[in-house]
């Protein structure tokens, strides 16, 4: 299945049921598919996903806030630049924005058409963020989202991903093998070769020259060369079928959606419960084996604090895991998930 239908069949209608209404956001169990997670700390996180929802834990997960968003569409990214400015993007070219640490979102003018949908942001700073999705969409805002400037690209093809190491160098990853690099903060961006026609879905780059990426059929890469080179630590380069590798093979290289690494520790999410982290800089990635009741369900994002010991993951029917160390806690029986074969 292609990208874009990759990303249209995730979206499936799950509700959230609403519990208790104390003063101010209302708590609830969460039950719709989660797209997107920002980590604020190890106990602090933001998450967002289908009809319109976000929702914000400050105990790892156990408990959830709902925050009103003013749309029902599906929301697939959020980030801050710091506790009280943050950003969120979704379908038909949505981009809502806070000023207030989330209390309140309200909608900003996309310079994107609605046609297209926006399916990942980065937050350089209070004042600049990147946006990226359908058909080549890409879009900046240099002066806090007053005024956003559309930098599409000419091309049809779908973007899933953005990475700032830091404020100049930046890297955008999508469709047919597709990664773009700047670095001049964005004024310019180069395409790269990446040696596979593979859509990838999650980009992560530690330092300007360390990054990986990741996609379909369990595909990780990596680059200690700012993308000059790159090989592969999991999955394979070229394109098969199921007939010429076979169905059991195939279901061991599920899609990857998401990857994030800081410093020693990363984490890489996919589908059927796919989830592997690294603690020694991306050197190496261990698969974690989650709950059987969580194996079949795909992940979709996942967020690391700075210094990358803590953060969150999360996916469809709510899933949510507090990362802690290289090692997964889900909030529900707060065990840690022990290591796969």
């Amino acid at each position: 299945m292609g990208g874009r239908g990759r990303h249209v069949a995730a979206l499936a209608s799950i509700v959230a049921g609403v519990l208790a209404l104390p003063a101010g956001a209302r708590a609830v169990v969460v039950k719709d598919n989660l797209y997107g997670v920002k980590a604020m700390s190890a106990s602090e996180a933001w998450a967002v996903g289908n009809f319109g929802s976000i929702y914000h834990t400050t105990d790892a997960g156990k408990t959830w806030e709902a925050r009103a968003s003013g749309t029902k569409v599906p929301l697939f990214a959020v980030d801050f630049a710091d506790a009280e400015h943050g950003w969120i993007v979704g379908k038909s070219s949505t981009i809502l924005a806070t000023a207030d640490g989330g209390k309140t979102w309200k909608p900003e003018k996309s310079a994107i058409p609605p046609e297209k949908h926006l399916f990942n942001l980065k937050v350089i700073d209070a004042r600049t963020v990147w946006v990226v999705g359908d058909w080549g969409a890409i879009a900046t805002t240099r002066d806090g989202g007053a005024t956003w400037e559309d930098r599409s690209l000419g091309d049809d093809v779908v973007l899933y991903a953005v990475s700032f190491p830091d404020a100049q160098h930046g890297f955008i990853a999508g469709e047919f093998g597709t990664l773009l690099a700047t670095a001049d903060g964005g004024r310019s961006w180069r395409k790269q070769e990446v040696g596979t026609e593979k859509t990838l879905f999650g980009v992560s780059f530690s330092t300007p020259e360390k990054g990986w990426v990741v996609g379909i059929d369990g595909l990780i890469l990596r680059t200690r060369d700012a993308g000059q080179t790159w090989e592969v630590q999991h999955g394979a380069m070229e394109l098969g079928s199921v007939e010429e590798l076979g169905f059991l093979e195939t279901l061991k290289n599920p899609g990857l959606y998401d990857v994030s690494v800081v410093g020693q520790y990363g984490v890489v999410v996919g589908d059927t419960g796919n989830l592997m982290t690294t603690a020694d800089g991306g050197e190496t990635w261990t698969a974690r084996e989650l709950p059987e009741e969580e194996r079949l369900v795909w992940l979709r994002g996942v967020s690391l604090l700075p210094g990358g010991s803590a953060g969150f993951a999360v996916g469809a029917r709510g899933f949510m895991a507090a990362i802690d160390h290289g090692q997964i806690a889900l909030p529900a029986n707060g065990r840690r998930v022990a290591a796969g074969p």
